[in-house]
């Protein structure tokens, strides 16, 4: 299923090349870097404000879904992310919460807003039970999706290294 989308969208390029020609094609590069856009969430309602993914463009994004914030792998991935925030933040990096089950008290020095409908973004980001992890570049791609806790390492790497950071070293 998937090689059929993806044919299907090597068509649809192919075609709209030949309709737009070379300056077409150059406005068509900036937007294709975004191959796998990460699904629109909202939040911050509990703090009296309205945030978007889509407002944040150009700003990296950390999504963590737990059940509540008691739970194991979300308390695992603070613990990562505790010894990494002020190079995170740095980089401009935002953190959201999703929590499932039961909400609560973060205790962290991490500034989380907290997800609007916390079982919607769940489902959108197929994570039907347990834990995840969603790291979202600055383009809007979704970097990584992973269900075990990561190095804050890494999210650093993936947010230093996104497609546009890629793309700029290849010139």
């Amino acid at each position: 299923m998937k090689s059929a989308a993806r044919f299907r969208s090597i068509v649809l390029l192919l075609i709209t090349s030949l309709i737009l020609g070379a300056n077409g094609m150059k406005l068509l590069a900036k937007d294709s870097l975004v191959v796998n856009a990460a699904p629109g969430f909202t939040g911050g309602a509990s703090a009296g404000r309205k945030i978007t993914l889509a407002s944040l463009k150009g700003k990296p994004v950390v999504l963590l879904i737990a059940s509540s914030p008691k739970d194991r792998a979300f308390r695992s991935q603070m613990k990562e992310l505790k010894g990494r925030y002020e190079r995170l933040a740095s980089q401009g990096m935002l953190f959201f919460a999703a929590f499932t089950s039961e909400g609560g008290r973060i205790p962290s020095n991490i500034p989380f807003i907290l997800v609007d409908d916390p079982a919607a973004v769940a489902s959108v980001y197929d994570v039907t039970k347990g834990f995840a992890v969603i790291v979202i570049g600055r383009d809007g791609n979704l970097d990584c999706l992973s269900t075990k806790t990561l190095p804050g390492q890494r999210i650093l790497d993936l947010s230093i290294n996104n497609a546009e950071v890629q793309m700029q070293l290849r010139r």
